[in-house]
């Protein structure tokens, strides 16, 4: 009789398993960025066109602007100051962003366009915890909506396709969250709202556009590509050279979810109460076999 109630509980655990209810998240991590860490705007080209705009950090292009903004930090150029700095920041942005693009999803949404900030499915609307966000498809911020970053960890949007904020927007941090560690990975051209809010690095070569009176705590990376500023005030958030990752928390909120992989990463509260039934019922079935 102990043997069976041992063998029946196996067996529960076993299925509950298979259906995904039991995972393990891995945490994603935060980077370095190596040179491209103290620079606010990394490009090819750089466009400014109106006058006010304010750059705190060093700024990288082979183009100047026609409209010079107020840098409070170095320009560095392929020649100047020296011969190594920008082409430098141009392969740890791109060693950082394969290293973005290589880590596992711990959230993937349903294919297609997503609106981060009315999204309900990823959890609590517009709030987001640490972990790693796969879109198959654009990205936005819309309706002059907010989202909030809550939690000390690393945060990773990787869509596949554009990156829009909506004017008004807003993208604030809270309860230990850090610009340093918001990445955000396009792969076609990101587009941020006029009077918008927003935080983090994006790392883009097909271009990054800031509409005016963009607040930005982050950094614009688009080595090869374009960034186009407009009246705006962007500041590198001065993060650590050497990130440390020893307390990023893996993500923990919403239902179960696919990684990128098709692989269970979560277990949602969905799963929980089923596993906890599953158990409970396997116990009961093992008191009454000692009987």
């Amino acid at each position: 009789m102990k043997r069976f109630s041992k063998v029946s509980l196996a067996a529960v655990l076993a299925v509950v398993m298979s259906f995904g209810l039991i995972g393990v998240a891995s945490a994603v991590t935060t980077p370095t960025l190596g040179v491209a860490n103290s620079f606010v705007i990394l490009s090819s080209t750089y466009t400014n066109t109106a006058g006010g705009t304010t750059l705190n950090g060093n700024v990288g292009y082979t183009t100047p602007p026609a409209v010079a903004p107020t840098i409070n930090g170095t320009v560095y150029t392929p020649l100047t100051p020296d011969t190594t700095t920008y082409n430098q920041a141009g392969i740890d942005q791109g060693v950082a962003l394969a290293d973005l693009q290589n880590q596992v999803a711990t959230f993937t949404f349903a294919p297609g366009p997503i609106d981060l900030a009315s999204d309900t499915t990823h959890g609590t609307i517009g709030i987001y915890t640490p972990g790693k966000y796969a879109i198959t498809g654009a990205a936005d911020i819309g309706g002059g909506g907010t989202i909030t970053l809550r939690g000390k960890g690393t945060y990773i949007f990787q869509m596949d396709g554009a990156l829009n904020t909506s004017a008004n927007s807003i993208v604030r941090y809270e309860e230990g969250a850090s610009p340093c560690n918001v990445f955000w990975i396009p792969t076609a051209a990101t587009t941020l709202g006029a009077n918008s809010t927003f935080l983090g690095t994006v790392i883009d070569d097909s271009g990054i556009t800031i509409g005016s009176n963009v607040t930005w705590l982050g950094r614009a990376l688009a080595f090869g590509g374009t960034v186009s500023t407009d009246t705006d005030t962007i500041t590198e958030a001065a993060c650590p050279l050497n990130p440390d990752n020893s307390t990023v928390a893996p993500y923990t909120g919403g239902n179960p979810q696919t990684s990128a992989n098709g692989n269970i990463l979560i277990l949602g509260g969905v799963g929980a109460l089923v596993l906890l039934l599953a158990v409970s019922g396997a116990f009961k079935v093992a008191q009454r076999n000692k009987i």
